[in-house]
């Protein structure tokens, strides 16, 4: 795949307008519709899920997009604004590094040019956005038709990028967040990309059935999950034995300013720095085998293949 500049303009300034119904529901992305029955459970009860019509105001289907229920345990997983929701009763506790992601604010501006696609971040990252983006590609090198997970999407800068890299690739992007899903499905539906599917989840219990992805991508988010041996054991169990996981989080070196962004940001913002060894073991007790491939600034990026 050549090098191709990731769409990170700015959004812009829009008022708040209250969405109409036709936004509520706008059509789900064909990825939908074809390939994510095969992929999804029930993260509940582990049973199967079945695709239903929703259900409008008088009790009977319509157009709306479809949802899934359990075959097992009865839970019903609405799809609401083009994202399939399982968590539709709500996640679990959240730092104050979620939180952040979770605002309305961070979402218009996180895209934009005063945030990850900054050239101010590069000095303290020690790699563009756009480098970032294309080193993950090389490292998970994913086939025309592989299923990519996009763990913790955010607005789906990676997702897009795995989605436009192939269109006979399946792409699913996971996030807690729903402003940040929102406009992700909104973004990919401008761009016309069908490969993609956006669901509201949570990393430590993935509503993906077992072996189901090929590649699978976490950025800016591992050093915010709560308890980071279940996300990887998850990990695990999703892809498939020899596919690929990548990797970009905040690093802890020796360096005494580092050490003190990273003590300060895991006190108040929960934010934790991994030092390249605890990566490495990590990964490798999870059963991964890992490489590091930028450990710059405050910025690590890595690699592990599923072992088998």
């Amino acid at each position: 795949m050549g090098k191709t500049k990731p769409d990170i303009k700015r959004r812009p300034k829009q008022g708040r307008r209250r969405k109409s119904e036709a936004q509520r529901k706008q059509p789900l992305p064909e990825m939908h519709a074809v390939g994510l029955q095969a992929l999804i459970r029930c993260p509940r009860c582990k049973g199967n899920l079945q695709a239903h019509a929703a259900q409008g105001p008088a009790g009977l289907a319509g157009s709306s997009p479809p949802g899934y229920a359990c075959r097992a345990c009865g839970l019903e997983y609405p799809t609401v604004g083009g994202v399939v929701d399982f968590l539709p009763h709500g996640g679990g506790s959240r730092g104050l590094g979620q939180k952040l992601m979770e605002s309305e604010r961070m979402v218009e501006i996180y895209e934009g040019n005063w945030w990850r696609a900054s050239k101010l971040f590069t000095p303290f990252l020690g790699i563009s956005l756009h480098d970032e983006i294309s080193l993950i590609q090389r490292i998970t090198s994913p086939g025309p038709a592989d299923t990519v997970l996009d763990l913790a999407c955010g607005p789906g800068l990676y997702a897009r990028s795995f989605a436009q890299g192939s269109p006979a690739r399946n792409v699913v992007g996971l996030d807690l967040s729903w402003p940040m899903l929102r406009y992700a499905s909104r973004k990919a539906g401008r761009l016309g990309i069908e490969n993609i599917a956006f669901l509201h989840g949570d990393a430590h219990q993935l509503p993906l059935r077992d072996a189901s992805v090929d590649v699978a991508n976490c950025c800016g988010a591992m050093h915010i999950f709560g308890e980071i041996g279940r996300v990887l054991g998850e990990l695990h169990r999703v892809i498939k034995p020899n596919g690929r996981f990548s990797t970009a989080l905040a690093w802890r070196s020796s360096n005494p300013l580092n050490r003190l962004k990273a003590y300060l940001d895991e006190k108040f913002w929960g934010i934790h720095y991994f030092r390249e060894g605890e990566l490495k073991d990590r990964l490798d007790q999870a059963g991964f085998e890992p490489t590091v491939y930028h450990a710059k600034g405050v910025w690590m990026i890595a690699g592990a293949t599923r072992r088998p």
